[in-house]
């Protein structure tokens, strides 16, 4: 039988332990700002540097289910930024219908796409969707090497046909989004000028992890898309210039900050660069599923097929992510997604 003495330590046991977990938590300073929704894993291509392609798709959330999602956050942090992702968002039947919807609802609404299912129709409802900005792909400024990335030929050639068709309506804006690898290292400056000419911007993103695998800390070592030692004085010289662009006409969307660090994270992408990761502070993702995220590396916190949106966004278990993320050593705090040391 347990004396007096033995309950008290345990409950001092148990305070202790409870006093430090409250320690690890931490409140978002305000709303979302910013709203990421992966609507299907489903994919076209079977990237080299994404697995989300290999995930074997479960039951989506459905069309109503998304509107009941845009109708919550839009009636509680108001018509923010909402972005389309996946897989490839424009395999749902109806990403158009979608679209319109958060559109209307007053969020500012951009997609991320690999280009390769539009025809002249799909970019007229493109059109008139109302979307705002329009995310292409392409991984390299040569058509050889964009397809390598991408891991099937002719993707290219594709891209380059809806552009053209984009570019003959008057909306979305587009943004190329560029990764940057051994492989684009010596095309990074083409896709830079490329860009201007076309009257685009351009963003580029470092090559990580892959999205959809468990994270490797050693992912790099053994990765073939990593940039050599010996390309390091180039992969420098190309971000120099574009933080001349930047700083001349900002038609680069990556902050100076941010291209500076790229020269740090290609020599030691497995060293903390001593920044903390804002995951979740502004910004929450959800996937095909409704599985409620505050870091693509964490679990989920919920699901909004179950618990409201704003519930989520201040749990207790939201704000231990968000303290695990803030004082997490890895570096993806360097994805275009969460840095803001610009």
């Amino acid at each position: 039988m347990n004396s007096p003495r033995s309950f008290f330590v345990s409950d001092l046991a148990r305070f202790a332990r409870d006093a430090k977990d409250v320690v690890k938590l931490r409140k978002a300073p305000g709303l979302p700002d910013q709203i990421h929704v992966s609507i299907t894993d489903r994919c076209t291509l079977p990237c080299r540097m994404c697995d989300i392609w290999k995930i074997k798709p479960g039951p989506e959330l459905t069309t109503n289910e998304w509107k009941g999602v845009f109708d919550q956050v839009a009636a509680w942090a108001g018509p923010v930024g909402l972005n389309f992702a996946g897989g490839e968002p424009f395999l749902r039947k109806d990403v158009f219908e979608l679209i319109r919807y958060a559109t209307d609802l007053g969020f500012t609404v951009t997609s991320n796409t690999n280009a390769t299912t539009f025809n002249e129709r799909r970019v007229k409802q493109l059109a008139d969707s109302g979307l705002d900005i329009l995310y292409v792909s392409m991984d390299g400024f040569s058509g050889a090497t964009h397809d390598h990335m991408r891991g099937e030929a002719g993707t290219y050639d594709k891209v380059m046909r809806t552009l053209d068709l984009v570019d003959k309506v008057d909306n979305p804006r587009v943004i190329i989004a560029m990764i940057v690898s051994r492989h684009s290292v010596g095309e990074i400056t083409e896709m830079a000028d490329w860009t201007r000419e076309r009257d685009y911007q351009v963003v580029y993103q470092p090559l990580f992890n892959n999205f959809g695998r468990t994270y490797d800390p050693n992912w790099f070592v053994n990765s073939p898309h990593f940039p050599r030692e010996d390309q390091l004085e180039e992969l420098d010289g190309a971000l120099d210039y574009l933080i001349s662009i930047k700083e001349a006409d900002g038609h680069v969307c990556n902050g100076v900050g941010q291209l500076r660090e790229m020269k740090r994270y290609f020599r030691n992408p497995s060293v903390s660069n001593g920044l903390p990761c804002n995951a979740g502070h502004s910004d929450i993702s959800l996937d095909a599923y409704g599985n409620f995220l505050l870091c693509f590396w964490l679990p989920p916190v919920g699901n909004v097929k179950n618990k409201p949106v704003p519930w989520m966004w201040n749990s207790m278990q939201s704000q231990r992510r968000r303290w695990e993320a803030h004082n997490c050593p890895r570096t993806c705090n360097m994805l275009n997604c969460n840095f803001e040391h610009l």
